[in-house]
């Protein structure tokens, strides 16, 4: 059996027995701190030139759902001139071509929605997710990816129809399947799957799908999916850089327009805060007031100048107007910890990795104990 199996096997027994935590080794959440609410348990990082009061705020996760043009156009970002070199071979520093970043971001862009089968149970569901592979991988929130959990296993639990869409307006164009969902995550927020607005603190809120086939029987997959690489440089905890958050928020529509209707969008942003979820490192990023600070923008993407991925937005302030929210992303650095935590291997080593092989060996191993926890959640409400 590989690392991943035994991994993989380990938290079955976990989860089957009935735990609400899983054992993460050498993870240690400040324990003077109360309860899982997002602002009591989050540290904030202070660096020398911010190191002000702040007053403790607390974001809702956003998770489902102002229309946004098709033709939102990012505003002029100020760019520093670079001095004149007197050295013949010199290295020239380019500025970055935003547009083009932005074009390849909202490219590799998918909108997830999820719709009830029986109308009775749940109204439609959107969420954003990134792909981050060639071959069909979209990197979204757990509190996303969860819902694919419910469409399939049997008739007590395939209750939601959910399609991976693309464009603007997005349609439906891919089916696709949970690659690894955190089943940590899972544990300790499955009984909070009918609570419009749970409040989380965003820790192991990732997941991974892969398309696994059209929407439309006679078209084919294409041969590869534009995509964004992930960012393997370490994100300094002072840097002012300018970075481009993107996805299909959905504050303010309606269950029809969303399914209609449902444009992308991106916007520049900067970090305004800093945030840890174990010690010293930087796990989570607040960008202040943005488009994005709303409903659906969850899984959307923060890029870097390089045209890397450097975070997944997974919560924010959605109340107030747009000066008063906050959007705040999951660093790719924080992501990628806690996958070789559950999964035993490198998020970057995925790219070399047998995606079908990873896949089976989930959804035969780990995924019924999780959709579990999720149905029993229904059945106790219907009682």
């Amino acid at each position: 059996m590989t690392v991943f199996g035994k991994l993989l096997f380990l938290l079955l027994i976990a989860l089957v027995g009935g735990a609400t935590t899983l054992v993460v080794k050498n993870f240690q959440p400040p324990s003077a701190l109360p309860a899982p609410v997002y602002s009591d348990v989050l540290e904030n990082i202070r660096t020398t030139e911010t190191a002000t009061a702040t007053t403790p705020i607390t974001p809702t996760p956003i998770q489902e759902e102002v229309p946004i043009s098709a033709d939102t156009t990012l505003p002029p970002i100020p760019t520093t001139q670079l001095p004149t070199s007197k050295l013949q071979n010199f290295p020239t520093v380019l500025p970055p071509d935003w547009n083009k970043i932005n074009d390849k971001t909202r490219g590799a862009l998918a909108n997830i929605l999820c719709v009830s089968k029986n109308g009775d149970i749940f109204k439609p569901l959107s969420g954003s997710g990134v792909f981050i592979d060639p071959r069909g991988v979209i990197l979204t929130n757990a509190h996303v990816a969860q819902y694919l959990l419910l469409t399939g296993g049997g008739e007590t639990s395939n209750l939601l129809d959910c399609t991976i869409r693309i464009g603007n307006p997005a349609a439906n164009r891919y089916r696709a399947e949970i690659l690894f969902i955190s089943p940590r995550w899972i544990a300790d927020n499955a009984k909070n799957l009918l609570e419009e607005s749970p409040k989380e603190r965003g820790e192991n809120d990732y997941a991974l799908l892969v398309i696994t086939d059209t929407t439309n029987p006679s078209a084919q997959l294409p041969s590869s999916f534009p995509f964004i690489p992930l960012r393997e440089k370490l994100l300094e905890v002072a840097t002012k850089d300018a970075f481009l958050v993107a996805g299909y928020p959905a504050g303010f529509l309606g269950g029809i327009v969303v399914q209609n209707n449902l444009y992308s969008a991106s916007a520049f942003a900067t970090i305004q805060s800093r945030y840890t979820l174990g010690e010293d490192t930087l796990d989570m990023v607040g960008l202040g007031g943005n488009p994005l600070a709303q409903k659906g923008a969850s899984g959307g993407a923060l890029v870097d100048s390089a045209g890397e991925l450097a975070g997944l937005i997974t919560t924010a302030i959605v109340e107030g107007n747009t000066d008063a929210r906050d959007v705040r992303a999951l660093t790719t650095d924080y992501i990628a910890r806690a996958f070789k935590e559950e999964a035993g291997f490198p998020l970057y080593e995925l790219k070399n990795a047998n995606l079908t092989s990873l896949s089976q060996q989930f959804n035969t191993q780990i995924t019924p104990a999780l959709r579990k926890k999720l149905t029993d959640v229904l059945n106790k409400t219907g009682n």
